[in-house]
């Protein structure tokens, strides 16, 4: 099945098709390491140029962000989990959004279990060609091995769109031996 793909890594954002063979975007990401796009544009968060082309070849570590849309997965597979507001540090973007998680579970230790975090009533903010931008989306993915900083928010914090950064919350500071190696690199 083709579905629409909204992405972001760290020097550009794109869109185009995706053949997904899974139940669930989230679940097709995991499962990856490299997966073909195609109709790709790409936009630079630099100064906003666009390169257009038929067909790239994308590497799951080079994702940050992803929007996700249907297919949602299957409704039985689903669990009881509870809303966690969080907002995550993934290089240039900030994501804030619901993290679900079991009732017995830290939330804010997932990222170090599941390669892929889903986060629901998300926003991500950044800035492209010099300028804000905010997307709303109703689930973002986020890639755990890019993940700076996972921390708590509040509602009021959501709607601001930042933490307080005079106080700000606990965080979870993600290690580097956690990210993949840049590359040229001997770690």
């Amino acid at each position: 099945m083709q579905v629409p793909l909204t992405a972001y890594a760290e020097d550009c954002s794109f869109t185009g098709e995706l053949a997904l063979t899974a139940d669930r975007l989230s679940d097709f990401l995991t499962a990856t390491v490299e997966f073909a796009v195609d109709h790709a544009v790409f936009r630079s968060l630099d100064d906003g140029h666009m390169v257009v082309v038929d067909s790239a070849a994308i590497l799951r570590s080079d994702l940050y962000v992803v929007v996700a849309g249907e297919p949602r997965g299957r409704e039985e597979l689903r669990t009881w989990t509870r809303q966690f507001p969080v907002l995550a540090r993934v290089g240039p973007y900030r994501v804030h959004g619901y993290l679900h998680a079991p009732p017995t579970v830290d939330p804010l230790k997932m990222a170090g279990h599941r390669p892929i975090l889903a986060l629901t009533s998300g926003t991500i903010a950044y800035s492209e060609a010099g300028g804000d931008v905010e997307i709303a989306a109703e689930t973002v993915l986020v890639n755990s091995a890019r993940i700076d900083a996972l921390e708590p928010a509040t509602t009021q914090d959501r709607d601001r769109g930042t933490l307080d950064e005079a106080a700000p919350a606990p965080s979870l500071q993600v290690p580097a031996t956690n990210r993949p190696a840049a590359e040229g690199s001997s770690a």
